[in-house]
């Protein structure tokens, strides 16, 4: 409810009214008549809807990148492949989730496609804290994630949009297929 928020941060209506309309259009709360603002559920059916467009978007994304990506992305996007490893040895979930997560915003970067990034931009929102969840709860996400970013890279230094294109959707497809897993298991009467 706004006015226990309000009177939590002592803060006025405005920008909390404003952060509710910024996180609606994000997809991630939803108004309630007469009973406030709710974080959207998380289930198997909002996970597929933002899948099925990660999908077609990181392919295009990873396409592109091996297309018009510099050696200052590659060395970038190597760096952050060498710390995905790293955390993965040590085990540091948090460390290895900020890493993939960069590596995403590297290749979307590295694509040179300013409508693609803000397209992408707005699923990963939504994108993000499924990926969070299940990189929390199973190191299956973390060994898929690091496998697909590394298939990827390949094709994009070796600049085979079509190779980086099919490994990019691969990647998704295969995370999805993980948090799936993670989802039915949280949360098993599902939505």
């Amino acid at each position: 409810m706004e006015d226990v928020l309000c009177a939590e941060y002592n803060v006025s209506r405005s920008p909390v009214r404003e952060a509710f309309r910024a996180l609606e259009s994000d997809g991630l709360v939803m108004r309630l008549a007469r009973r406030g603002v709710r974080v959207t559920p998380m289930g198997r059916r909002d996970l597929q809807e933002v899948y099925a467009c990660r999908v077609v978007l990181e392919g295009l994304a990873a396409r592109e990148a091996a297309q018009h990506a510099t050696e200052s992305d590659l060395a970038g996007m190597r760096t952050l492949l060498a710390s995905m490893a790293q955390a993965l040895e040590g085990e540091h979930v948090r460390a290895f989730f900020d890493s993939n997560v960069a590596f995403t915003s590297a290749i979307h970067a590295a694509s040179s496609n300013r409508t693609l990034m803000r397209i992408a931009a707005g699923i990963e929102k939504q994108a993000l804290r499924y990926r969070y969840v299940a990189h929390s709860h199973t190191r299956k996400m973390l060994e898929a994630s690091y496998q697909g970013h590394s298939e990827v890279f390949e094709a994009i230094a070796q600049r085979k949009p079509d190779i980086a294109e099919r490994c990019g959707q691969a990647s998704i497809q295969r995370a999805e297929a993980v948090i799936l897993q993670v989802i039915d298991t949280l949360w098993p009467e599902g939505q």
